[in-house]
């Protein structure tokens, strides 16, 4: 969440502490560079603080270098005009593949603003909550917490039809899934395991493996602004079939279709502009429901 110009991470250590942390940049697009400052209930051990550093910055992809994909975009008139708009922009990497599947479900079929509502309301509802300054924050839920609530209590938290998945997937990890492990795997192999779970269907396995962060060879995630972006910019607003849009994307991107999955979502109504196309939807338009939804 965003305070002022502050961003306000709440980090689970591996010891299971708390930890609020104050990020705000005092670097420049060339030179970036991040000031943290750490809240916990307890002195943190030396190893503790580099622990949540380390985890913070892998969260903001701090060690994510552009310049291979900014190098590959050059003979891209699309992305090159979205780069000069966006120019620095990474994307935001889950801390744990549970929490990045339990993301992408709840954005499945909504607008943005709504996942973040609901995100909010899970943290509050089953959350461990840490006091700092005067104001409760909540971490993520974890498996073990989402497995053994009602799903009543679920439903409550205002995430539609997406409880019972929620639970489902919480039930797995907590019965023996490991979903860390699926990092190491080839990517169809743990894209057809992250589709065993309830809920997850190509688009949230795809999104998944993109926001785990890390991963070269991740597959660009097909929902309805994406589709509307590579046929509007790409193919002159032919309607071109999903598995065309796939094989495209594949050959023209390769190890870089999480990147430019980002740049291709991010202000695309602006950039878009001047390439002279007026984008019919807008950036965070709702996205299909996976077939298993």
């Amino acid at each position: 969440m965003r305070e002022g110009e502050k961003l306000v991470q709440i980090v689970r250590l591996s010891s299971g502490a708390l930890a609020k942390v104050d990020v705000v940049s005092r670097g420049t697009v060339d030179a970036p560079g991040l000031e943290l400052t750490i809240f916990s209930r307890e002195a943190l051990a030396p190893a503790e603080v580099d622990e949540v550093r380390d985890r913070v910055a892998w969260h903001l992809a701090a060690d994510d270098d552009l310049r291979p994909f900014y190098s590959m975009a050059e003979g891209d008139p699309v992305l090159s005009a979205s780069i000069d708009y966006n120019f620095g922009a990474k994307a935001k990497r889950a801390y744990s593949v549970f929490d990045a599947v339990v993301d992408v479900i709840l954005f499945q079929n909504t607008a943005f603003r709504r996942g973040y509502t609901m995100l909010a309301n899970l943290g509050a509802a089953f959350g461990e909550p840490l006091v700092a300054e005067g104001r409760t924050y909540y971490a993520s839920p974890t498996a073990e917490q989402l497995a053994a609530a009602p799903l009543e209590a679920i439903r409550a938290a205002k995430v539609g039809y997406r409880d019972r998945y929620l639970k489902g997937v919480a039930e797995a990890v907590v019965g023996g899934v490991d979903l860390e492990a699926l990092k190491d795997l080839p990517r169809d192999e743990a894209r057809s395991e992250l589709m065993r779970l309830p809920g997850v269907g190509p688009y949230t396995a795809d999104l998944a493996l993109i926001i785990v962060g890390g991963r070269t060879d991740a597959t660009l995630h097909m929902d309805v602004f994406i589709r509307e972006v590579l046929r509007q910019l790409y193919f002159g607003g032919a309607a071109v079939p999903e598995s065309e849009l796939r094989e495209f994307a594949e050959r023209r991107w390769g190890p870089y279709q999480g990147h430019a999955a980002l740049y291709l979502t991010t202000n695309t109504e602006s950039w878009a502009e001047r390439l002279g196309v007026t984008m019919r939807l807008r950036s965070g338009a709702l996205s299909d429901p996976d077939e298993s939804s």
